[in-house]
C-alpha cells in the first residue's frame, strides 16, 4: 500500500485506515511500523464504525468518490492490478 500511495496521494486520492475493534491495538501498531504505512491509521475500539459500514471481517477496502459517496467495496485481500483500474476510474485518469 505504501507504493501505491507514493503514485497516487499527489492526484487526489486519499488513504485512510481502520484497525478494528477485534484486532488488538498493539497488533495493528505493529502492522503500521512493519509495512511503514505513511497515511492515518485510527482505532475502531468499540466496534461503531465496523458496524455502521457492515464490516464483520478484514480486511475491506471502501472506494469513496470525489462527491464523498461510497462508490464500492472489496471484501478480502484486494488485488494491486483491480486497485489500480478502480482508482483511476475514480480519478478520471
Amino acid at each position: 500500500m505504501a507504493k501505491l500511495y507514493a503514485q497516487y496521494s499527489g492526484k487526489g486520492l486519499a488513504f485512510v485506515s481502520v484497525n478494528v475493534s477485534w484486532d488488538t491495538e498493539s497488533g495493528g501498531k505493529k502492522f503500521v511500523e512493519e509495512y511503514h504505512l505513511p497515511f492515518p491509521v485510527g482505532r475502531d475500539a468499540n466496534g461503531a464504525i465496523a458496524s455502521v459500514y457492515g464490516v464483520d471481517s478484514t480486511p475491506n477496502t471502501f472506494f469513496i468518490g470525489k462527491d464523498g459517496k461510497i462508490a464500492g467495496r472489496v471484501d478480502g485481500e484486494l488485488e494491486e492490478t483491480g486497485f489500480e483500474q478502480r482508482i483511476n476510474s475514480l480519478l478520471g485518469s
